[in-house]
């Protein structure tokens, strides 16, 4: 990376940082460049605005998906495989990749402050993998008892609960306000044995919905 590079990765990187420990309504220009040492006018050199910085952090998620989606078009062989490389992934992510996942959960509770462009790729993020869980029952629809009717409601269904437990594994129940955990907390949480028999758990479920 070179030195312009270096300057806007850190920005971001301290952006999801404060995004995670402060909420993104909560996180000002102003906090963001004192923490990493750099004046405002610095910052607007990279982005025009609060709004720009977020909209280049949905930009990587989204990027993030179609690339796991690509992934899970090309390694499984059937619906079952598709399914445990689906709901097994969380076990994989990156550290980064698991920072940009908590971020979202966050910001899932701020998307009101979103100007129409954020909310627009906001909205994408889900929409991206909803689809594509969607062209994958079709793909199998011979395989599966769900009509071609019910197919979206069940995409849907397969996404919302995935994506509801993650959410709940990783808020702070013991805060007494919103809190979301820390990346060390969990990671430590998501190699736990129990993390491993809830996602079991969720696969069986599924499965038994759909055949």
């Amino acid at each position: 990376m070179n030195f312009d590079n270096d300057k806007k990765y850190l920005i971001l990187e301290k952006a999801k940082d404060m995004i995670i420990t402060d909420g993104y309504s909560n996180l000002s220009i102003s906090k963001l460049t004192s923490e990493i040492n750099i004046s405002k006018g610095n910052f607007y050199t990279y982005f025009s605005s609060k709004d720009k910085m977020l909209g280049k952090i949905l930009d990587e998620y989204i990027e993030n998906t179609k690339i796991f989606t690509n992934n899970l078009l090309n390694i499984p062989k059937n619906l079952d495989e598709c399914l445990d490389y689906y709901i097994n992934s969380v076990l994989n992510l990156t550290d980064d990749e698991l920072k940009l996942e908590l971020v979202m959960v966050n910001l899932r509770r701020n998307y009101e402050v979103f100007n129409e462009e954020n909310f627009i790729k906001f909205k994408n993020t889900a929409n991206i993998m909803i689809d594509f869980i969607k062209k994958i029952l079709q793909k199998y629809i011979t395989d599966i008892s769900i009509e071609e009717k019910n197919i979206e409601r069940c995409a849907r269904m397969i996404f919302s609960i995935s994506e509801v437990f993650l959410m709940m594994e990783n808020i702070d129940f013991n805060s007494p306000k919103f809190s979301i955990k820390s990346l060390e907390e969990v990671k430590k949480s998501y190699k736990n044995a129990n993390m491993k028999e809830h996602l079991e758990f969720i696969k069986k479920s599924v499965k038994k919905i759909l055949y």
